[in-house]
């Protein structure tokens, strides 16, 4: 769980509630290393340029995440959340930008090495961002 409010439950027959002085007081806590890894993402993320779409093109979209992540595993570099992305960086790189969208070989659309190893930083993006989204849906909730 990333949030300590999200651990309560019930069984059937008790309310289990960790950190009952908190929950009741509309507070909770998020994992010290998710809290760090959000923190330093927030500090180092950059919006595409106005000039690119909304939603980028995959590769622009995993080099961009990359150099954010990067420097958040500067300031946070012993946090579980990297294996993804360190397998993915064993990889040969295949990409070949002038792949066609259905080549078998270097397109990021059909290529599964190609996805192998740029998509964990896009995946990364987004789970910070899903992270990012929760604390302010229990923040609008009046959780602090």
């Amino acid at each position: 769980f990333d949030l300590e409010i999200c651990k309560a439950s019930f069984d059937g027959k008790n309310f289990h509630i960790p950190d009952p002085h908190l929950t009741f007081a509309g507070k909770t806590k998020m994992e010290s290393n998710r809290r760090a890894v959000v923190g330093s993402y927030v500090k180092h993320h950059r919006e595409p340029p106005e000039a690119e779409e909304q939603y980028p093109m995959a590769m622009y979209a995993s080099r961009l995440a990359s150099s954010t992540i990067r420097a958040v595993r500067k300031d946070v570099p012993n946090a579980p959340f990297y294996r993804l992305l360190d397998v993915a960086a064993t990889l040969p790189d295949r990409y070949n930008p002038h792949a066609g969208l259905f080549d078998r070989r270097g397109s990021f659309m059909s290529d599964s090495v190609v996805q192998a190893k740029w998509a964990p930083p896009i995946q990364f993006h987004n789970w910070c961002c899903k992270l990012i989204d929760r604390l302010r849906k229990y923040q609008q909730r009046g959780i602090d």
